[in-house]
């Protein structure tokens, strides 16, 4: 085990800071415990542009589009094709085929515009009160919950690089991750982490019954579980 080789390999197929290498599945599914710490690194940069002198929502807007830089897009990409496949109302191998569909459809619009007017309103929120531990620790957590669907749907893993991601989410990879986000938390409110919990069952449940009923998880549903995640960890600031 290498630590910093499992961290590199995360932060290179996570984000656009890594250096870009040739890696195997194995590499690929070891690095599954460093996926919250990568989060931290996210996090810290949005902690720090938020301190820029801008007026509130002209800085949301730009860490809307920082997060979406750093990532590539990767983790909005899985829930528009989710957004899709679940809107379709399809299923079996049609619901995959509208899933896999590099088109983006009109469910997958909808899902994007309201996932990101919404991460924006609550980075707004964010800056307005300087709670830079709340940009911190939600990208922290939001890996967390990939992590936790991964462990969750193992049994259904379907052939693509999410399978890799879902076959390295072994209980030692939940607990390293865990780890990490307690971490991060610790810079929380109670209450805050509490809420945030609670607010994360509801996507986390939604996912597993839908990758169930359809037989089957990759990748999409576990860019889909960061994002829900993220979201829920910004979400009692809004109380």
């Amino acid at each position: 085990m290498n630590p910093l080789r499992d961290f590199l390999v995360a932060l290179t197929f996570l984000t656009r800071l890594g250096r870009a290498e040739i890696t195997t599945s194995e590499a690929v599914r070891r690095s599954m415990p460093m996926y919250p710490l990568v989060g931290a690194l996210l996090g810290l940069i949005l902690a720090l542009a938020s301190r820029l002198p801008l007026s509130s929502w002209v800085l949301a807007w730009g860490l809307t589009g920082l997060n979406l830089y750093l990532t590539r897009g990767l983790h909005w990409d899985g829930w528009a094709d989710l957004w899709d496949g679940w809107g379709s109302g399809a299923a079996g191998d049609r619901f995959w085929a509208i899933v896999k569909d590099s088109h983006t459809g009109a469910f997958g619009v909808m899902g994007l515009v309201l996932g990101l007017g919404l991460q924006t309103a609550l980075f707004e929120r964010a800056v307005a009160l300087g709670a830079w531990g709340h940009l911190l620790f939600a990208p922290v957590f939001g890996r967390l919950c990939c992590l936790a669907l991964a462990r969750l749907g193992r049994g259904l893993a379907r052939p693509g690089l999410g399978q890799n991601a879902l076959n390295g989410a072994t209980g030692q990879a939940l607990a390293m991750g865990g780890a990490t986000a307690l971490l991060a938390a610790l810079a929380m409110p109670y209450g805050h982490v509490a809420i945030t919990c609670a607010l994360t069952i509801v996507p986390l449940a939604g996912l597993t019954a839908l990758a169930r009923r359809q037989a089957g998880m990759n990748g999409d549903f576990l860019g889909a579980a960061i994002i829900a995640g993220e979201l829920c960890a910004l979400l009692p600031l809004a109380l």
